[in-house]
């Protein structure tokens, strides 16, 4: 991977963690929010959504290094945190090895 497409990388890394962080958000909130369920079922449900969510979080964003962010990229776009699009400014070679460019 190029240095340039290592600096993109990064970026849309970001904010594809961004967007992952509003939708955690989003989630507790509604659970939160969720008068149907007592106190003790909210924060049940509230402590599995982040430990769902930490796992993922790992998965995505915790090991990126070079060697890995053509799969880290695939996975960004297969769990809807980045569209396809968004990949144009990758080289071509880097686009086909995430699985987004044929």
């Amino acid at each position: 991977m190029t240095d340039r497409d290592w600096r993109g990388f990064r970026e849309l890394r970001e904010r594809a963690r961004e967007r992952f962080a509003e939708e955690t958000l989003a989630q507790a909130l509604q659970l939160a929010l969720d008068e149907a369920a007592g106190e003790v079922q909210r924060e049940l449900r509230l402590e599995r959504l982040l430990a769902q969510r930490r796992q993922e979080r790992r998965a995505l964003f915790e090991d990126s290094d070079r060697a890995k962010a053509t799969m880290i990229l695939h996975l960004l776009v297969a769990h809807d945190l980045l569209q396809a699009e968004e990949l144009d400014g990758l080289s071509l070679e880097v686009r086909r090895a995430a699985g987004v460019a044929v």
